[in-house]
């Protein structure tokens, strides 16, 4: 599939791209209240401009793909809060923020749009397939210039639905003819969230033709050893690995860090690990904001930039 964005051709030479980290903890950890379900949904309605203040500073914090806050556009993610007639702008919106942050940015940064929640639960199959693909289609045409398949991630009490979803999400991606990366939740044991062991999700993803699979896991701890599992089950793909701020391994002290600097810089460090492991993409997983970027940014580019968070004492 043809490359899309020079930073995407990055893939190819071996050099890791960094990507978005959690956003509603990026959210919180600036202070902006975040309003029950679809709340991100919420807030592009009635705060853009705390969107467009979100993706300014992983810009700064230096990311090389920037995800758009589409996740919450979906109709079925806005039809918690009564607007799922509100998906056509809303993801229009969300998309053309980040276009718009992108285009003022000092370096090539590519905009991702993210197909799929964590938030939703899988539908029946027909329906479910459908809104995917319309949504697809929505951030295509809206200018994202590759998609994060990632699915409904909430357990289904019907068998199967959940890895349908994962599975109908890259499909739909892939017809869009952009570059397609498979997002994959897994438990710290490498599960999904319906009992999917990561080998099995990462084949069924290269198979549905996704060229990426990012997996997004609670912390640090258990990243390595899934990060070898990936590797060997699809050894053609590139595999990147979103871990969380849960505790850390064992060299790096084993516990939860709760002085804010201190905790990127732990994060930063262990996340640059997993690149020298084999990672090719490190996103920000659960719990992590832009100053958790702007750590491992500092370490991989070093004197190029400095950081603009400040330091206590």
């Amino acid at each position: 599939m043809t490359v899309h964005h020079p930073i995407l051709s990055r893939l190819a030479t071996g050099r890791p791209l960094l990507v978005s980290a959690d956003p509603e903890a990026s959210f919180r950890a600036r202070g902006v209240g975040l309003k029950g379900p679809a709340s991100v949904g919420r807030l592009l309605r009635e705060q853009p401009n705390e969107a467009a203040e979100h993706y300014h500073q992983e810009i700064i914090a230096g990311v090389d793909v920037l995800c758009a806050l589409t996740a919450d556009t979906l109709p079925r993610a806005l039809g918690a809060i009564g607007m799922p007639f509100r998906a056509a702008a809303l993801t229009g919106s969300a998309v053309e923020l980040a276009l718009e942050a992108v285009e003022n940015a000092p370096r090539p940064i590519a905009v991702a749009g993210v197909l799929g929640s964590s938030q939703v639960s899988p539908t029946a199959p027909d329906r479910m397939t459908e809104d995917l693909a319309m949504h697809a289609a929505r951030l295509a045409a809206a200018g994202c210039e590759l998609l994060l398949a990632r699915g409904y991630a909430q357990p289904s009490p019907e068998p199967g639905l959940s890895r349908l979803a994962r599975r109908a999400a890259v499909v739909s991606a892939a017809a869009t003819q952009l570059p397609t990366w498979a997002v994959i939740e897994l438990s710290e044991a490498g599960a999904t969230g319906d009992g999917e062991l990561i080998e099995d999700a990462a084949r069924a993803a290269a198979d549905a033709g996704a060229q990426v699979v990012l997996m997004e896991v609670p912390s640090l701890a258990c990243a390595p050893a899934l990060l070898d599992r990936a590797r060997r089950a699809v050894p053609d793909l590139a595999i990147g690995i979103a871990p969380g701020v849960g505790p850390a391994p064992a060299e790096l002290g084993g516990v939860m860090v709760h002085d804010p600097a201190a905790e990127a810089d732990a994060w930063a460090l262990g996340a640059r690990r997993l690149i020298d492991a084999g990672a090719r993409i490190i996103g920000g997983g659960p719990g992590t904001t832009a100053r958790h970027l702007t750590a491992l940014a500092a370490l991989l580019r070093g004197g190029e930039r400095q950081s603009f968070w400040p330091r206590a004492g």
